[in-house]
């Protein structure tokens, strides 16, 4: 499962095309479509705390967590002032530990395509159940095969911006199912003198087909699994991108 080092600094700005919006606008369909109130939400694999200083700001009690401890200076710096209701940790999902249990668990921006081994992904799955309250949900989603395949894999993306650019290289293996990528990074340092800090990081991901996640799930304990496609509530297709999961 990767950590992010020194992208954090640079995550935000080379996120901020993201579609954030259609994430917090799925969850609020989600909790209307199945009339969810929660109270305590978990943020899992948070990262810069976008969503989780989102969820504050609306009045949940919002715990984020994280692996990155770099992307959690970063979150905590977001917030004008301590509160009890807003709370990072620095954890590894696969051993999951929330102060108190919560009434719902989210997970999106393909986080847990990270998870490269079926072990650990069960043992994420049921360490979240473990720590759901009674008739509690997980909502996720996950890169499909058909985006890490014919989208991301074997690819080159870049981007020149006026403070970091970057240089991003996939390579995608059929035989697992995962995509590498290598990215290099020119970040400056000193603008007067044109000078550039160069530094590389290496990420992999994974798909998983529906029915494995699905049987995961369900041995974990969770007893209902639906799964929609691509930000909305249709049924995915062999060409589906982004996989969403509803657990309860």
């Amino acid at each position: 499962m990767s950590a992010y080092g020194e992208f954090a600094e640079y995550y935000d700005l080379l996120m901020q095309d993201a579609p954030y919006e259609r994430w917090m606008t799925f969850l609020e369909q989600a909790m209307a479509r199945y009339e969810l109130r929660p109270r305590h939400i978990a943020d899992l694999g948070c990262g810069t705390g976008k969503l989780s200083v989102q969820l504050f700001q609306q009045g949940y009690t919002v715990t984020g967590v994280d692996l990155s401890e770099d992307m959690l200076m970063i979150a905590q710096s977001k917030l004008e002032r301590p509160s009890p209701k807003m709370r990072f940790l620095c954890q590894d999902l696969r051993e999951l530990v929330l102060p108190e249990p919560c009434d719902l668990a989210i997970s999106f921006c393909d986080s847990l395509s990270y998870l490269l081994e079926e072990d650990g992904l069960r043992a994420t799955f049921a360490r979240v159940r473990q720590n759901l309250k009674p008739n509690g949900c997980f909502l996720f989603d996950v890169h499909s095969e058909y985006k890490l395949r014919e989208k991301l894999g074997n690819n080159v993306f870049y981007e020149v911006g006026d403070d970091v650019t970057y240089l991003w290289q996939s390579r995608f293996d059929a035989e697992k199912s995962q995509v590498e990528y290598d990215i290099t990074f020119f970040a400056v340092e000193d603008e007067e003198d044109e000078l550039y800090r160069r530094f590389q990081e290496c990420h992999v991901q994974r798909a998983y087909p529906v029915e494995v996640l699905r049987g995961m799930l369900l041995d974990s304990g969770f007893t209902t699994v639906e799964v929609y496609a691509d930000f909305a509530w249709d049924v995915p297709t062999e060409s589906s991108e982004r996989l969403f999961f509803v657990a309860r």
